[in-house]
């Protein structure tokens, strides 16, 4: 098929609702992926392959032209678009119904675990057209018997790396052995590991197209990679420091458990840093609270496993910190990717022990960026950094109240109103010094 880059949504044979939801949200040029792929997958009848970073509109790329194809006439369902987790499957979701929305009776259902069954076999139960799903969850509602997959016409791998990263080849092969081979398989992904070459050889053979941006194990551009390698016992000042001089700005911190997700939260709580912490043991509701949010600026910090963060597809992250060194290069690109989106720069931290550094030059190898190693903050920043922490905590402290009378406390100023406000400043701090001095 000879393919083309198209210039401007307008120009393509896009659903005309589509492209008014776009231009309704200032969006009109699009961006590398979508241009190239689009075009070929308003008409194309056989299986597709698009790699493109993170962040770059993959989304939308295969939203518009599998929106635009289906036949709402029918009360089948026409298309899957399978996602790793279940924050990215509402999410994806969402964005797919915006996209659709101005389609007459297109219905479109995200189902994914978390959430009673029977609340999501309801919403299946209205002729629903594209299903956006996790492979378990969708495997189940298929050997109950609830969805149908007959009628398949297109099926779409959304993080197809880290579906595959994250085991799921088994539930992907029972799902795809329930339906006729008659559909078409778009797989997306940032990056192309050997497992997702292994899912496109098994699947993938029907006239396959392939657009494919940047190097197989790209990382966003825009990224600034920086690396501190330190002590466990460093680690945590270490943090504090960077958190403080980043201010209020919006970014991610990844730890490597769930245990060290909540352990991490409760010492930046203590810390007065505007934080929440997302992994799997969280109750579906909450996880949507949190990332809620997050995303309206409610919360500056998320604190996040590599599975519970998969769904954080949010533009304005400034920096990502990587408080443990993850074990594979994709689970660094996807890291990394949450920040530096739609165009935008940010800072990706790397925390490192000494103990990991073979490990971190075999990363570096593989990665092909340029990484900054950083020193680790001198004695003096950390001891201003602290009075800054605790001055915070001054500044957060709530009144006494009841706690003394109102004569005590009179006592207590009349010892200091012979200062000024900035000498008992100075010397609140240069007390505060000499105490975690000693």
């Amino acid at each position: 098929m000879k393919s083309y880059s198209m210039k401007d949504f307008k120009s393509s044979q896009i659903h005309p609702a589509i492209i008014e939801y776009l231009a309704g949200i200032e969006i009109t040029k699009p961006t590398e992926i979508q241009a190239k792929t689009i075009p070929i997958l308003l008409n194309h009848e056989g299986d597709f392959v698009g790699r493109s970073a993170t962040g770059t509109g993959k989304t939308f790329a295969f939203g518009a032209p599998l929106l635009s194809r289906v036949d709402t006439q029918k009360g089948t369902v026409q298309a899957v678009v399978l996602v790793p987790t279940r924050e990215l499957c509402e999410q994806v979701g969402k964005e797919l119904a915006a996209l659709g929305a101005g389609i007459d009776g297109l219905n479109i259902e995200a189902i994914y675990g978390g959430v009673a069954l029977k609340t999501q076999i309801q919403g299946l139960s209205n002729g629903v057209h594209v299903v956006v799903a996790t492979p378990g969850r969708l495997m189940d509602l298929v050997n109950r018997k609830v969805i149908d997959l007959s009628a398949l016409k297109f099926v779409v791998f959304d993080e197809a790396d880290e579906m595959l990263l994250k085991g799921f080849s088994t539930d992907i092969d029972q799902i795809l052995a329930t339906s006729n081979r008659s559909y078409s398989s778009w797989l997306f992904s940032a990056t192309m590991p050997s497992e997702v070459n292994t899912i496109i050889k098994k699947y993938l053979n029907k006239s396959l197209e392939r657009i494919l941006l940047g190097p197989k194990n790209a990382t966003n551009e825009g990224i600034t990679h920086q690396i501190v390698e330190l002590t466990a016992e460093e680690k945590q000042n270490v943090l504090l420091h960077f958190l403080t001089r980043f201010g209020d700005q919006k970014g991610l911190i990844f730890c490597r458990t769930k245990s060290g997700v909540q352990k991490l939260y409760k010492q930046l709580s203590a810390a007065k840093f505007s934080s929440a912490a997302l992994h799997g043991d969280l109750p579906q509701g909450l996880r949507n609270k949190v990332m809620e949010q997050f995303r309206e600026g409610h919360i500056n910090i998320l604190i996040a496993t590599d599975v519970a963060a998969r769904g954080v597809d949010i533009d304005d992250i400034a920096f990502v910190i990587q408080y443990h060194l993850p074990d594979t290069k994709e689970a660094y690109t996807h890291r990394s990717g949450r920040t530096s989106r739609a165009g935008k720069t940010g800072t990706n931290i790397t925390f490192v022990f000494p103990e990991e550094k073979e490990k971190l030059e075999e990363l570096k190898a593989i990665m092909k960026v340029e990484f900054e190693h950083l020193p680790v903050p001198g004695i003096k920043d950390q001891l201003l950094n602290n009075a800054i922490l605790w001055g915070r905590k001054i500044a957060a402290a709530k009144p006494v109240h009841d706690k003394l009378t109102d004569e005590e406390k009179q006592a207590f100023k009349n010892e200091l109103n012979h200062m000024s406000k900035d000498e008992i400043l100075e010397k609140l701090l240069a007390n505060h010094l000499r105490e975690i001095q000693d």
